[in-house]
């Protein structure tokens, strides 16, 4: 018998001895609270072997399961435990993740940093669908915007720094899994994907450039695609969601917009904003290579500073585009995944024998659309890999050359000063003798030559002095030390 066997078979005893406890004591389920989990009720509703393989998140009050989609029961809900819980005083706290308890936990934006800017946008993709700013989600305006949107299809919410109450809230209402709001308000930097019953989670990095410094701060985009809309956090304010809503609404009247394609426009913008910055790493890099043999000693001051920028720009560019790579990879596997399932390019033949409406070949027909347009961001993500490469081997090479450059400039530098110090050595061979004689002849003391009364003798001492020095010379330049 095979282990999942094993499984289906105890969980089915678990479930039998749940109800006779429950028939045993009911006045314990009666007064059971309201509780973030598994509703029992929703069980019964589901297969055994799928509850095992795909564990459900739901609510569950007094034996009724809300339905699937998120509904303002749920939100109204979430905003009065919310109310309760700041009136006792018991607000709630954030989740450390594991990163932030071994490294320190990173400073996050909250509310109150952007208090000009809207932190929400509702987005409707529907014909009549518009975009509604939202400043404080647990309000009247948020409970509007979320009640137009809640029972669409093609819907966004984009959030920017929620609280931690607002985070508690939307997790209640789209059924958000504790592991996931831990990464998101924990602020995690890790770029990966992860499957969940209801929704699948990308975290996507994007960032930011001080035009002063030209330091680059990366920043993550949180997004859960779920069945009907997109949900996606960040907390820094960003360009991207601005671009993709214009976007979306020239297109959303020639084809059908899913929470699929919300997404691909989403991190196409994304992969898109990092072309300018290759594009000034490229200029800088080939620069940087042509001027590192040519430029003279004076002009070559500031040579090491730029190969340094630049260097650290393209490193910092290959550690964020490594990582979209696989995580593009482990996307289009679960998009081919659920393509294959839903029957290919078999599914969109429409004959006498096909069982699919054409709503559904609709959808797969966006589906396949959004599978070949995330082909595209991953071919456009390995060749900016491939370019950050080529430009970190040419800062390389031009980091080689100009530290060659300047070694030889020294080597020429020494050997200048051996010739000056080779020179002034030989003519202190030259000139001692000669001041060691004329010091002897000028003391007060007898010496030879003194009882000549006229100057031959004189002229013969200046005479072997001339001879000396010239014989010196003579050989110097014959050995190339003068």
């Amino acid at each position: 018998m095979s282990h999942t066997q094993n499984v289906l078979n105890y969980r089915k005893k678990s479930r039998a001895y749940s109800r006779t406890s429950q028939s045993s004591f009911p006045e314990a389920t009666s007064i059971r609270h309201r509780h973030y989990s598994a509703g029992e009720d929703e069980l019964d509703d589901l297969d055994v072997e799928t509850d095992v393989l795909y564990p459900q998140y739901g609510y569950e009050d007094n034996k009724t399961t809300s339905p699937q989609t998120p509904n303002l029961r749920i939100f109204d809900h979430g905003v009065a435990e919310v109310k309760r819980k700041m009136s006792n005083g018991s607000t709630l706290s954030r989740t450390m993740s594991k990163q932030s308890r071994l490294y320190g936990e990173q400073k996050r934006a909250n509310s109150t940093s952007f208090p000009e800017v809207v932190r929400y946008h509702v987005y409707s993709s529907q014909e009549n669908g518009q975009t509604i700013p939202i400043q404080q989600l647990l309000s009247a305006d948020g409970r509007h915007g979320l009640e137009t949107i809640l029972e669409t299809t093609g819907w966004w919410v984009d959030c920017l720094s929620p609280t931690d109450e607002e985070m508690h809230v939307l997790a209640t209402v789209f059924r958000i899994h504790p592991l996931t709001v831990e990464d998101i308000s924990a602020n995690e930097p890790c770029e990966k994907i992860e499957l969940f019953p209801n929704y699948t989670f990308v975290s996507f990095r994007s960032f930011d450039v001080d035009h002063e410094t030209n330091q680059i701060w990366p920043y993550n985009f949180y997004n859960l695609i779920f069945k009907n809309g997109l949900l996606s956090f960040h907390f820094k304010p960003s360009p991207h969601p601005a671009r993709v809503r214009l976007r979306l609404d020239q297109i959303k009247h020639h084809m059908l917009i899913v929470p699929d394609w919300i997404h691909y426009a989403l991190i196409d913008d994304i992969t898109d904003s990092f072309a300018p910055i290759i594009t000034q790493v490229e200029m800088e890099s080939v620069s940087i290579d042509e001027l590192s043999l040519v430029l003279h000693k004076s002009e070559r001051s500031d040579m090491l500073k730029r190969i340094s920028r630049c260097r650290k720009q393209a490193t910092q560019l290959s550690r964020l585009l490594t990582a979209k790579v696989d995580v593009m990879k482990s996307l289009m596997k679960r998009y081919e995944e659920k393509w294959q399932r839903a029957g290919g390019y078999r599914a969109l033949v429409q004959d006498e024998y096909s069982t699919t409406t054409p709503e559904e070949v609709v959808a797969l027909k966006t589906l396949n659309e959004v599978l070949l347009y995330l082909g595209d961001i991953q071919d456009h993500l390995v060749t900016m890999v491939q370019n950050i490469n080529h430009y970190n081997r040419i800062l390389s090479r031009a980091h080689t050359n100009y530290l060659a450059q300047v070694n030889v400039d020294l080597s020429m530098t020494y050997r200048t000063t051996n010739a000056v110090m080779n020179r002034l050595t030989f003519l202190g061979t030259i000139f001692i003798p000669i001041i060691f004689i004329a010091t002897l002849w000028g003391m007060n003391v007898t010496v030879p030559g003194k009882e000549y009364l006229d100057t031959s003798f004189f002229f013969w001492l200046v005479l072997g002095m001339f001879l000396y020095c010239t014989l010196l010379t003579f050989f110097g330049k014959k050995w190339q030390v003068l």
